[in-house]
This record gives C-alpha cells, structure tokens and sequence, in this order.
C-alpha cells in the first residue's frame, strides 16, 4: 500500500459489527413474539423471524455505511483518519502525541487473521483512534511507523531491544487463579442468565417452578449449594488462567509493553511517563500466603483502558517485589523501615469499626426477634470479626519517605503498598478534627492523576509530627 493512499479497514468489520448486538435484537424478537402468544406458535414463529432478521439487517446497512465511509493513512510519524457519512471529520495525529498503541484480539478475530488496534493519545476519549479490523501484517506496519522505527531502518540505526523481561506461567499461572477470589463466577453467570429469561416468562409457569422448588428436601438444596460453590471456585480459576495466559511484561527505554490471554489477546503499551503510582496489593487469601499483585496508575485514557493496563503482574511473591520492580521499574521500591501509626490512635480504628457493625448486629436481631425466631443476640458475634479488622487496620497502617518516594501501607480487606514519586503527587493535603487534634493526629490524603478520574490515597490517623514531615517533604518540590 503506498503511503499517500487513503484505505478502508477490512470489510469482515461489518459482519462483526452485527454480531455485537445480537443479544439485544434476540431480546427484542422474543417481547414481540411473545405479543402474539395467542395466535399460535406459527404466528409467534413467523414475529420473531421478521423481528429479528428485520434488526439484523437494518444493523447491517448502518455498519456497512460506516465502514465505507472510514478510511484511514500513515507514513513516517503520523497517522490520518477521515469519516462521516453526513458530518465529515478528518483528524491527523503526530507520533509525538501517541501515549500508548494497544492491539487486541479476541477469538473470532484470531480466525479470520484480524486484530484490534487501539492509539491514544494525551485528552480525552475523543482523541483515541479505534481500528477494528487490520491484518496482523498492517498492525505491526503502524507500530512500525509511529513508534520511529521506520526512520531508524531507513537511517541504519539498529532495532530496539528488551532491557528486562517478566513472565507468570506454570504452577504460578494456576496458583494466581487459585488465590484470585474470583469464586462467585458461575453464580453470576446463573444470575446473568435468569434475568435474561425469567423477565418474558409467564407468571403461571414461575409459580409452578416455585412451587416444586419448595418440595425439594433442604439437604438436597444444602448439597446442590456446596457442588455450585465448587463448581464455580474450579471455573473461576479456569477463566483466570485463560484470561492471563503468557502474561508477559517486556520493559524498553521509555515504556512498558504487557501482553496476556487465550481467547482475548491483549498488547498494551504504556509510557514510562504515565506512570504516576504503583499498589502492591495483598489479597486476603493470598496475604497468609505470602503472594501479592501489582497494579499501576496510568494517566490518560478512559475508564475501559484503565481497567485493561491498570495490571502490571497478577502474581507475585511478596518478598520478590523489590526483585521485580529492580528489573522491571527500577525507579520503584518498597523501603525496608516505616513509621508505624501511634498506639493512641488503635481505639479511633476501632470505634470507626464497631459502630457500623452495632447498627447491623441491632437491626438484625430486632428483626430476627419480631418473626419470633430467637437467638437474635447471636448477631452481636459480628464485633468479634470487626474488632479484629479493626486491629489489623491499625497495625497494618505505616508510612515511609525514601528520597523522592512517598511510601503509603493501609488495609480495607486486602492490604496495600501504594508507592507515588514526589513529582506525581497533585497535592498532599492534612485533615484534623478536633478529637485528631487533641490527640495530635491527622489523616493524610495523596491524590495522582489517573485515568477516568484523579485516584485518592488516604491514611488517617498518623502521628502529627511525621504528617508534618512528610508535608515538609512535599512542599520542597516547589
């Protein structure tokens, strides 16, 4: 293809386009037939057909429409988009602007050669370039050409290499699926499911259902939950390993390249200089375990992006952190010392624990009390799993400054390390109310810029003097 050529996308775009709504037209058919229920199954037979394939290929006309109407260019640094079937844009976007390139392919793609390519670029989602269906062939032509490496061929200049590589692969694949808390998976598919159907069928054949769901012996129903629960732990670990398959993180000069999945094939490239925070989180399986994931706040990109880049490793052992990070972002780690919260400030985490806990345990036992059940008091067990959450939250909580990193440790349930570069912090901001001042407490509130939004990290109840410090160490940034 010459470089001056304006061109269309593959043409498969408008078949996949009008599979993506398929369950919606399916839905809308079946209302419609079901409007004529008592006109025989033939006349319902013949309402769902005209429906359905009435949608489909109105679908079909609009997706070929904007297909035809799309095209797009590149050459050495640049990219060009023009489209619109009545308002016509055109849009044009220098290297230089290019965040991060991502390719995506999921099976139906992968079949047919095919691949999704995704361009941001600094703004808003509007700045994003979305192409759907390119051969690999031309994918990595575009890479080629915005990331400069058509310029350092032409000029002789040799190809860019690897600095480090992490991968998560065998046992460490399966035991990341294993401990990933994902357990509840097929019961939110038999939810998905029953809402889809349950709402078109008649209230008579519910009744019935109903009716024989409460014949059924309570151990059977006990045994059914416990094979379900089963069920869904083994398929959610199944999913996870699918999901990220030959996960793998090369790190080169100025970004990050992270590719994982089977099914869904992800590539996502992310600058160094998006970056702005790292969280080390310790799930509460996996915490007992010694295991840990990593996250990342990326700025720039909208909610969807952020949700696909915002893993940098699923699984890590903790103690291997500071390991991975020396290899893979060195300008990261998590300091050996931290300054722990005061012990005046343990009963401030238990109060702020307890007392939610006494408005349910008190709800709960007025109502289990008003049917006449008894045993409400019972409920009052659940301070003892708040109290030592409570605890766990106050232990847990430390602080730590090491050159040009802020070092914040919390826990909600899991508990985190989030690690923020002096020059990526906002603000930093101290709050006090009069019981903290008293005490000589604070809360501190670290904000970096993320993507759909700012992210907010808190850590309350630290020692005044080091709130001060760490404020101290802020303010020199200026």
């Amino acid at each position: 293809m010459k470089m001056s050529e304006y061109v269309r996308q593959h043409p498969l775009l408008i078949v996949i386009d009008s599979l993506r709504g398929l369950p919606s037209y399916l839905g809308v058919a079946i209302v419609a037939s079901i409007g004529r229920s008592g006109q025989g199954i033939g006349q319902m037979g013949l309402v769902f057909l005209a429906v359905f394939g009435g949608l489909l290929l109105l679908n079909m006309l609009f997706s070929a429409l904007g297909w035809f109407y799309f095209y797009y260019r590149y050459d050495s640094g640049h990219i060009h988009i023009r489209k619109g079937i009545v308002f016509k844009s055109e849009r044009s976007i220098k290297r230089e602007r290019v965040q991060s390139i991502n390719v995506y392919t999921n099976i139906l793609q992968r079949a047919v050669g095919l691949a999704t390519m995704q361009i941001k670029t600094a703004g808003t989602d509007e700045t994003e370039v979305n192409l759907r269906a390119l051969n690999l062939a031309e994918v990595e032509s575009i890479r080629i050409h915005l990331k400069g490496g058509i310029d350092r061929l032409e000029s002789g200049e040799p190809e860019e290499n690897v600095i480090a590589t992490e991968k998560l692969e065998g046992r460490n694949l399966w035991l990341a699926g294993a401990t990933s808390g994902r357990f509840l998976v097929l019961f939110s598919v038999i939810a998905f499911l029953a809402s889809q159907i349950f709402a078109y069928m008649p209230d008579t054949f519910l009744n019935i259902i109903f009716a024989e769901l409460v014949e059924v012996p309570l151990e059977f129903l006990a045994i059914a939950l416990a094979v379900l629960l089963i069920l869904s732990y083994v398929l959610s670990i199944v999913v996870f390993v699918i999901q990220y398959a030959r996960f793998r993180v090369d790190r080169y000069q100025d970004r990050l390249e992270i590719r994982w999945g089977i099914l869904k094939q992800n590539h996502v490239s992310i600058g160094l200089h998006r970056i702005q925070a790292l969280t080390v989180q310790e799930g509460l399986i996996r915490q007992p375990l010694g295991l840990s994931s990593l996250f990342m706040e990326v700025a720039g990109g909208g909610s969807e992006d952020q949700e696909q880049i915002s893993m940098l490793h699923p699984l890590l052992p903790f103690k291997d952190v500071n390991r991975f990070l020396e290899n893979i972002l060195p300008e990261y780690e998590i300091p050996d010392d931290m300054t722990f919260l005061p012990s005046r400030s343990r009963i401030r985490y238990i109060i702020r624990t307890s007392i939610p806990t006494i408005i349910v345990a008190a709800a709960i036992w007025h109502t289990v009390n008003g049917v006449g059940i008894g045993f409400g008091w019972l409920s009052l067990l659940l301070l003892i799993p708040a109290l030592v959450l409570a605890l766990s939250r106050h232990s847990n909580g430390a602080s730590s400054l090491d050159g040009r990193q802020l070092t914040l440790r919390f826990r909600d349930i899991n508990r985190y390390h989030v690690l923020i570069k002096r020059p990526h912090l906002q603000s930093f901001t101290l709050n006090a109310d009069p019981i903290q001042r008293y005490k000589d407490l604070r809360t501190v509130n670290a904000p970096v810029l993320s993507s759909p939004s700012a992210k907010y990290f808190q850590l309350k109840d630290i020692d005044a003097a080091e709130a001060l410090r760490i404020w101290r160490w802020y303010s020199k940034s200026s």
